[in-house]
C-alpha cells in the first residue's frame, strides 16, 4: 500500500498560486507587452520608411512578442478568455481571401485603415498575430519590402498597434491597472480600454473574500487544466490536424514557417506553469512531489520527451509534412503521454 503525505494546507496552496501568478504569468505577460510595444514602434517605422532593414526589425519584434504569447498558452483561462483576448490575438486560420480583398480596398482608398478601425470594425480573423504574420511573411521567409503595398504597410501598422493594446490589456487584467507602468496605462486610455481588478490577486487569494475561486484547490485545478488543454490541443490540432490531412495550410504560423517554434514554446509554457519560472518558489511540481515523487518525475520526464520529439521535427513544418510523418506520430504520442501524466499529477494534489 502506498501512503501519501498529508495534503497541502490552504495557506501552502495560496503560496503556490501567488508564485504562479506573479513569477510565471506576470513575468511572461510583462515581457510580452514590452515586446509588443517594440513591434508597434518597428511597424510604424516600416510604414514611414519601407526598407528591408526596417522590415527585418519589425519581423524580429513580432517573433519575440509571439514567443512570449506561445509561452503563455498554458494559462489562457481567466482574462485571456473572458476578455476575448485569446481569439483577438491568435485566431487561426486567417480568412486569406477576405484579407486580400480588404488590402485591395485599402489600396484603392475605399477603406481608411487605422487602429480604431481594426479594433472596432474587424473580426478576429483579420487582426492579431497571424494578420501581422501574413503581411510580413510568405512561404516561411520575410517578404522583400518593395513587394509590400502601401495599403499593407498601413494595415500592418494598425494591427501592430492593436496587438500592443491587447498585450498591455492582458497584463493589466492580471496585474491590476493601478500597478501598471504609466506609459502602458496611457496606451490603454488612448484606446479607451478598461480593465478591472487584479486576477493575480484573486488567484493568490483563492478561497477568500473577493476571489471568484471558491477554494485554493479549485484554482490549482485550473492551472493543471490549462496545461492539459494546450497539450491536448497540440496532439489533436497543432500537430494532429496537419499530420492527418497532409495539408500545409493546416499548419499554424504557416506564413512565417514557425509552427515548430510555436509548439516548442507551448511545451515550455507547460514546464513554466508546472515547475515555475522562479525555481526558489513553491510550484505545482513541489506540491506533487510532496505527495508522489513518482508522479512529479513522470510529468517532468514527459515534458522533456515532448520537447525532444518536437525539436526532432524538420522545419518548416508546412514544407516537410511527408518527411515528418513518423516524427509527427512520435510527437503526438509524447503529447498524449504528457497529458496523461499531468492528469495523474492533478489527481494527487487536487482534492
Amino acid at each position: 500500500m502506498v501512503f501519501l503525505a498529508a495534503a497541502a494546507s490552504a495557506a501552502e496552496l495560496n503560496l503556490v498560486l501567488e508564485n504562479f501568478a506573479q513569477n510565471t504569468v506576470l513575468a511572461t505577460y510583462s515581457k510580452m507587452s514590452d515586446s509588443a510595444a517594440k513591434f508597434n514602434e518597428a511597424a510604424e517605422r516600416l510604414a514611414k520608411n519601407p526598407t528591408d532593414e526596417n522590415l527585418a526589425e519589425a519581423s524580429k519584434a513580432w517573433l519575440q512578442t509571439r514567443e512570449f504569447w506561445e509561452q503563455g498558452e498554458s494559462f489562457l483561462f481567466g482574462p485571456a478568455a473572458f476578455a476575448s483576448l485569446d481569439p483577438h490575438l491568435d485566431s487561426w486560420p486567417l480568412d486569406k481571401a477576405q484579407l486580400d480583398a480588404l488590402v485591395k480596398s485599402i489600396n484603392e482608398g475605399d477603406v481608411k485603415i487605422d487602429a480604431a478601425y481594426v479594433r472596432g470594425g474587424l473580426g478576429a480573423a483579420f487582426r492579431g498575430f497571424h494578420a501581422a504574420e501574413y503581411l510580413m511573411f510568405r512561404e516561411g521567409k520575410i517578404r522583400p519590402a518593395k513587394d509590400i503595398s502601401a495599403g499593407e504597410l498601413s494595415y500592418l501598422a494598425a494591427v501592430a498597434r492593436v496587438i500592443e493594446e491587447d498585450c498591455i490589456a492582458l497584463e493589466a487584467w492580471w496585474r491590476g491597472s493601478e500597478n501598471m507602468d504609466k506609459k502602458k496605462i496611457s496606451v490603454l486610455e488612448e484606446a479607451e480600454i478598461e480593465t478591472s481588478g487584479s486576477y493575480a490577486k484573486e488567484m493568490a487569494n483563492a478561497g477568500k473574500k473577493g476571489s471568484r475561486y471558491e477554494s485554493a484547490n479549485e484554482a490549482i485545478g485550473e492551472i493543471f487544466d490549462g496545461c492539459i488543454d494546450i497539450v491536448d490541443e497540440l496532439a489533436d490540432s497543432k500537430l494532429g490536424t496537419p499530420a492527418k490531412t497532409g495539408n500545409p495550410d493546416e499548419c499554424e504560423s504557416r506564413y512565417s514557417g514557425t509552427s515548430i517554434v510555436d509548439m516548442r514554446n507551448n511545451i515550455i509554457s507547460v514546464r513554466n506553469a508546472y515547475a515555475g519560472l522562479d525555481s526558489a518558489g513553491q510550484s505545482l511540481s513541489s506540491l506533487v512531489s510532496q505527495r508522489s515523487k513518482e508522479a512529479d518525475e513522470g510529468v517532468k520526464k514527459a515534458i522533456e520527451k515532448a520537447l525532444k520529439d518536437i525539436d526532432a521535427l524538420k522545419a518548416p513544418l508546412f514544407k516537410n509534412l511527408e518527411s515528418n510523418k513518423e516524427g509527427l506520430k512520435t510527437a503526438i504520442e509524447s503529447c498524449r503521454s504528457l497529458s496523461d501524466k499531468l492528469g495523474k499529477a492533478r489527481e494527487v494534489v487536487v482534492e
